[in-house]
């Protein structure tokens, strides 16, 4: 059993898969992840999901190996109908979870290996600057509609994270949001998190990206872009909620799909203490709990508390406490 007494923030993300096997080999070959559990999930799982009790979750969790932290869970909902939660989505469509993110030390040999896998980039690797560092970032669609956002640190060292032969664990997940302020809002003042950045990248002089925008759009200013990092605490060592916005233009809004039992990123599973206490918390502050907290046995942590929130892009939040 994996201990998480230690650990608060998110610890999963929870992606629904056509294909359970042929996608788990694709993050064992290119991400040297390795296999933390495999089974058929408890049926509690299926009651917090509002599923048929008929219905089979089989999945599979991955991790870098030796640690146990920013897991990828994949699941295969059997026997209900299911549409892609962001189906063709382009990144300044809204709704549900866009991506999630891990580092890397080798971007070209990432980003190739993926395409060999049937992932395609929006573009493909370039750099740019946060805070004053640069980085080397792609954004890639495969499977299930599932993007992934590449970061590899330029002139910096890792030191700062568990080991990695090729990918790291999963360190952030982004919402693609239609209001930034009430998102904002949403993370700071109901739900209590603490920022940890908040800015604008800096595209290189030309105007490429690697979210595929025109260039002439950044150019010319007709487009920008806001971001925002929330963590659970300041203590919180999980991964954190990252939201993304693009003033200038719209797409579509897929916030109304983002949810069980459609394909593509499903959940941000969050841990922390006291859950009961910050649930009547965050109801005070207005904010309704999409699923109450009830029991779930959810490998390989054992039995869990859990509840379900939905951001205002229409991202489920799992909080849960380990018993």
């Amino acid at each position: 059993m994996i201990d998480l007494a230690q650990r608060q923030g998110v610890q999963e993300i929870v992606v629904s898969v056509k294909e359970l096997e042929r996608t788990a080999d694709i993050y064992q070959d290119v991400a040297k992840f390795e296999i933390k559990h495999r089974g058929s999930a408890d049926v509690s799982m299926a009651a917090m999901w509002d599923l048929p009790k008929t219905v089979r979750l089989d999945e599979i969790l991955l991790g870098v190996p030796g640690h146990t932290k920013g897991l990828l869970r994949l699941v295969k909902i059997h026997g209900v109908p299911q549409v892609q939660a962001r189906s063709s989505a382009r990144p300044f469509d809204t709704g549900g979870i866009f991506n999630f993110n891990s580092m890397v030390k080798d971007m070209d040999g990432v980003f190739e290996a993926l395409r060999d896998h049937g992932f395609q980039g929006f573009a493909d690797p370039n750099r740019y600057t946060l805070f004053g560092k640069s980085y080397a970032g792609a954004m890639l669609r495969g499977h299930d509609g599932v993007v992934l956002n590449l970061l590899q640190r330029v002139n910096q060292p890792y030191d700062d994270m568990p080991a990695f032969a090729t990918m790291s664990h999963i360190i952030n997940a982004t919402q693609m949001v239609a209001n930034y302020r009430e998102s904002f809002d949403f993370f700071t003042q109901k739900l209590g998190w603490v920022v940890r950045w908040e800015a604008s990248p800096t595209w290189p002089p030309d105007g490429s990206n690697n979210m595929g925008l025109p260039n002439s759009l950044l150019l010319s200013g007709a487009v920008k872009e806001k971001a925002a990092s929330f963590a659970l605490s300041k203590e919180a060592d999980g991964g954190t909620i990252e939201i993304f916005n693009f003033e200038g233009v719209t797409g579509r809004d897929f916030s109304g799909r983002a949810q069980p039992p459609n394909l593509g990123i499903l959940t941000y599973r969050i841990h922390m203490r006291g859950l009961e206490a910050y649930a009547t918390t965050i109801a005070a502050r207005g904010v309704p709990l999409l699923r109450p907290i009830v029991p779930v046995n959810l490998a390989p942590y054992g039995m869990v508390k859990m509840m379900v929130v939905r951001s205002p892009s229409g991202a489920w939040l799992e909080f849960f406490e380990q018993l």
